[in-house]
């Protein structure tokens, strides 16, 4: 059976969305800042050898929807979002903004898509971080959703990436919500 769904990736400019999927779809690092204009998609296909769950005859297909950041592309990035069974909320943690930001990307992402399994994701975890140990724990109550830690300038085989786990623990939940 092959099961498809779609996840988005959402957060604010310049947090390391489209870093993320690079680093996890091609294990490649781009050092200058890549602008998304409106929105960029790429597919991930799980098999059996890299998501364990899957039984031989079975595959998943994630479509990977790379959302711009930007003001200006909110409006057009709810059609872009519409139909996600999963959405990730990005911050940059040496990025203060980016994370006061996170309850406003939140409301979008459950205004656009009340179904959705919805990720938060620090990243930038190589740099220091500016917020504290207790505005995260924080938020990650008021919000009732953990918050996870990655590093997309670092290789996936590094720990301090955690790319591979997050998407494959989402991977996971979408398989469990579509069986």
């Amino acid at each position: 059976m092959d099961y498809k769904c779609k996840m988005s990736i959402i957060g604010d400019e310049n947090v390391g969305k489209t870093s993320i999927v690079l680093r996890y779809l091609n294990n490649t690092f781009a050092s200058q800042y890549i602008t998304t204009l409106g929105a960029d998609f790429i597919d991930k296909v799980y098999t059996n050898s890299n998501l364990p769950s899957l039984k031989s005859n079975e595959s998943l297909t994630v479509t990977v929807w790379d959302l711009g950041g930007q003001k200006s592309f909110q409006e057009i990035s709810t059609l872009y979002c519409e139909g996600s069974a999963a959405i990730m909320v990005v911050f940059d943690v040496s990025n203060g903004e980016s994370f006061k930001s996170i309850p406003a990307w939140l409301n979008f992402a459950r205004k656009c898509c009340p179904k959705s399994q919805i990720m938060i994701i620090g990243n930038k975890n190589d740099l220091e971080s500016v917020i504290n140990h207790e505005e995260i724990q924080k938020l990650e109550e008021e919000i009732k959703c953990k918050i996870y830690f990655s590093s997309a300038k670092a290789e996936l085989t590094d720990n301090i990436s955690n790319i591979n786990n997050i998407f494959e623990n989402m991977a996971e939940e979408l398989l469990k919500n579509l069986r």
